[in-house]
């Protein structure tokens, strides 16, 4: 996939997350399945730091917390941390132009250079990294359409 091509990708991804969250009533911003699932707002920071972390891998810092269970916890501290629908989407932008003016320098010699991965797991090429944002967002805004349909929502975004 091409630079350009990843871009658009991001650049979707987060636009579905956005329209998700718009159509998200204010009473169900906060709104869980269940007790160990995050909320729709709680899906946006997560997007939205998640993105600036593999950000930081590709540019070639390997994220510091060593084990899963540790990052879940910070992720879970950075979510709760963040309590309207506006404090989301200014993260989410912040970040997400961040990774787009990045990409828009990034040159196609970088592409085959290796990138680390996080918890130990060794290290990717940057060309296959590029498209991570974009999926992680995609999940994530998947998770918010099932929370949405669990509520009686059942509109597509």
């Amino acid at each position: 996939m091409t630079i350009q091509e990843s871009k658009q990708l991001f650049q979707m991804s987060v636009s579905r997350m956005k329209r998700i969250l718009e159509s998200t009533p204010d009473d169900r911003l906060l709104w869980t399945p269940g007790p160990a699932a995050r909320t729709p707002l709680a899906q946006v920071v997560h997007a939205a730091n998640s993105i600036h972390h593999i950000h930081t891998a590709m540019m070639g810092t390997r994220y510091a917390t060593p084990t899963m269970e540790e990052a879940d916890a910070e992720f879970l501290a950075l979510e709760a941390g963040i309590a309207t629908r506006e404090e989301a989407l200014a993260l989410l932008d912040k970040n997400s132009q961040t990774y787009i003016d990045w990409l828009d320098q990034l040159s196609e010699e970088r592409l085959s250079d290796m990138v680390p991965l996080p918890f130990n797991l060794g290290e990717a090429p940057l060309d296959f990294m590029l498209v991570m944002p974009a999926w992680h967002t995609n999940d994530h805004a998947a998770q918010m359409d099932y929370i949405q349909t669990c509520y009686g929502d059942r509109r597509w975004n």
